[in-house]
């Protein structure tokens, strides 16, 4: 658990600690873990910074917020999580928690800075990426974001003028190269081990081809062999699924040849002991063996194709290389995927009983049920209750039996992946309270690159019997179309009750009547008040004041503080122009010599650039972003800096852009862009 880091000067601090799922307030000791999810500070006109939970930051200019105002940040909890979750494709993914940030101001007049931690995710095949939901607006976009190494913990780092909602993702990385009709030899920066020769006329058109790496760890070959042993039995070893992917399907003219690395650990020293190794495409009819000839190094193989699609290297055991194709198919499917659990954990107190609904991988489990164990939870795992059918032998009861079950164990293994999705119900002898959030949303999502995938609510009886109850939670997965994967996610958590228990939680306790209280008669006399004699009042003497001169009135009226006046940023280098103009003009370390900015800083965001793999873009943001906060005054003298900058390295239709945009007052857009070049067409 991190607690917010608080800078010295927060004598305006206000903590709420006010987060619940809508139920009594009995569970107030169970939600403790929560509380401290949620901050609200008042910064005053003053400013500063601001611890934020779990390690983030809040950096507040000054004569942004006045007296009253206030700004907050609350983590989306575990358990609520899936009312902020955006809906994201099934190639990006969660790596942060979900910031969410309101005030008092809106729109904000200045911008702040937000700093936000995230997980440590595998950045050499992974990009991180900023999703943001701006207040009062439902779409999620992509927010410009700078990338922070000089933390002990990964973050990044927003300068916002509107608050909302925030999360950090992770897509693949992705290298792109165009190939031409004239031919093309290109050398992937991701891998030394990669790369494409296109011949001379092999191509019909010019098109861009990206390349993406997707990691198969040895862990996930020894999972996808544990379930499925008859296709992968001849497997022994396997390189990264290599997508070579053009934006337009084509088959060229003449062979193209395609160099690959080797599975890990797998060296080949001469020509005549490589004969176990195959290459494989995926084509339209699925994973086929690239049968040409191979030409080895010590660390690839090069082969000779006619179309650009999937690729990937295995050894197989003797003769067994058509075998391969089956086998690459199981472990296309799962990269993502590893052993799972799904376990109901309930807190049985005497008036109520909570019940939190957790998924997490299988290794996890031992110390997943020490965990809960230490707060006072009773773990219960997966089983399948089949009712037996009732057989009549002709008794007549009051109240007809429980139906007997028969109880069989879930096959004792499934996976998890990331976006795995259970709807679930509460059934049998038990139902869930009507003020949780059970009644809004019955899904359980298990997040891979999160601490905590679960549901929190509260359980009670059906009816008021006072007998051993047996409740079940019943999972079933969405979204699975295999029958097999199908079968293996879908279960029942049995939840039986003791007796005792059932007893407690219904047992009322009795509250002594408070004892009569004799009144006692009132003494009248008392009450009766002596005649006091009373002099008549007197007329009270009011003293005549002389009216103060004017002068005297203005020196005394007059205030001795100087006018604090706040400057706002011109709308032409805001945040969201700068990314913009970026995009129109990406030669950034050239606008920077034009800037006046030091050479080492030149030189720390060109290094920058290249390790993480930036664009000219993201370089030209960067560089704009960097020297917009070294600017004093960011309204006039700024636009005519940069607007001279434009101009000195020969972009004269930007610095237009930019000052027309100034002088009305708007930002810069694309729109504004096409406008300018069109109306230069013309002329």
């Amino acid at each position: 658990m991190y607690l917010p880091e608080i800078d010295s000067n927060m004598k305006n601090k206000q903590v709420s600690n006010s987060w619940s799922v809508g139920i009594n307030s009995t569970q107030k000791d169970l939600l403790d873990d929560d509380a401290h999810l949620k901050v609200s500070y008042s910064p005053g006109k003053k400013g500063g910074n601001f611890g934020l939970p779990l390690g983030a930051k809040l950096t507040v200019p000054e004569g942004l917020f006045g007296k009253k105002d206030s700004i907050s940040c609350q983590v989306a909890p575990p358990s609520q999580r899936w009312r902020h979750s955006p809906v994201l494709p099934y190639y990006e993914h969660l790596t942060s928690e979900i910031f969410i940030l309101n005030s008092t101001v809106h729109p904000l007049k200045k911008s702040v800075i937000v700093r936000i931690p995230y997980y440590q995710i595998d950045s050499e095949h992974n990009e991180i990426n900023v999703k943001g939901k701006w207040k009062d607006e439902e779409e999620w976009v992509n927010v410009g974001f700078l990338h922070k190494t000089d933390t002990s913990s990964p973050c990044i780092e927003l300068e916002i003028d509107r608050l909302g909602v925030f999360v950090v993702t992770f897509t693949p990385k992705k290298e792109t190269f165009e190939v031409t009709t004239q031919g093309c030899l290109y050398n992937a920066h991701m891998s030394k081990y990669i790369s494409v020769r296109v011949p001379k006329k092999a191509a019909e058109k010019n098109f861009q081809c990206a390349i993406q790496i997707t990691p198969i760890t040895e862990e996930k070959v020894k999972l996808a062999k544990e379930f499925y042993p008859f296709e992968t039995s001849e497997l022994e070893n396997v390189s990264e699924i290599i997508d070579l992917i053009p934006n337009f399907q084509c088959t060229f003219r003449r062979a193209v040849s395609v160099k690959l690395p080797l599975p890990a650990n797998v060296e080949v020293e001469n020509e005549s002991s490589n004969t176990d190794i195959a290459v494989l495409a995926k084509l339209e009819s699925g994973w086929e063996l690239v049968d040409t000839k191979y030409r080895f190094t010590r660390t690839t193989v090069t082969c000779d194709v006619k179309n650009l699609t999937r690729f990937c290297v295995v050894k197989s055991k003797p003769d067994r290389k058509k075998r391969m194709a089956a086998a690459v198919s199981i472990l296309e499917g799962r990269c993502e995927m590893e052993k799972g659990e799904v376990m109901a954990f309930i807190n049985f107190q005497e008036k109520t009983w909570f019940l939190v609904l957790e998924c997490f991988p299988k290794n996890k489990l031992d110390s997943k049920i020490a965990e809960m164990k230490e707060k006072g939870f009773r773990h219960f795992k997966k089983e399948i209750s089949k009712p037996e059918e009732p057989v009549d032998n002709k008794q007549h009861f009051r109240r007809p039996p429980p139906i007997k079950t028969k109880s069989q164990n879930v096959p004792a293994e499934f996976e998890i992946f990331d976006g795995l999705k259970w709807t679930f119900n509460v059934s049998d002898d038990l139902k869930a309270n009507l003020d949780s959030d059970y009644m809004e949303n019955k899904d359980l999502q298990y997040y891979k690159h999160l601490p905590e995938s679960l549901r929190k609510f509260v359980i009670e009886p059906k009816t008021t019997e006072e007998r051993t109850l047996i409740g079940a939670i019943n999972l079933t997965p969405v979204g699975i179309n295999d029958q097999k994967v199908r079968e293996a996610s879908t279960m029942a958590l049995r939840i039986e009750v003791d007796e005792e228990t059932v007893k407690a939680y219904f047992h009322e306790e009795i509250i002594p009547e408070e004892p009569e209280v004799k009144k006692e008669k009132p003494n009248l006399d008392l009450l009766r008040t002596p005649e006091i004699k009373v002099d008549k009042p007197t007329t009270p003497f009011t003293p005549k004041f002389k009216p103060l001169p004017p002068s005297v009135m203005e020196r005394l009226m007059r205030t001795s503080r100087p006018q604090i006046i706040i400057e706002r940023e011109s709308k032409a280098i805001t945040g969201k122009s700068l990314r913009n103009l970026s995009k129109y003009v990406p030669e950034g370390l050239t606008l920077a010599v034009h800037l006046d900015l030091p050479d080492s800083t030149i030189t720390g965001i060109g290094f920058d650039a290249i390790s993480n793999g930036l664009s000219m873009a993201d370089v030209t943001y960067k560089i704009l972003l960097y020297w917009k906060r070294t600017r004093k005054d960011k309204k006039d003298l700024a636009v005519e800096m940069l607007a001279d900058a434009l101009r000195e390295m020969g972009r004269v239709e930007a610095a237009h852009v930019v000052q027309e945009c100034h002088k009305d007052s708007k930002e810069v857009t694309p729109e504004i862009f096409s406008q300018l070049l069109s109306k230069m067409a013309v002329s």
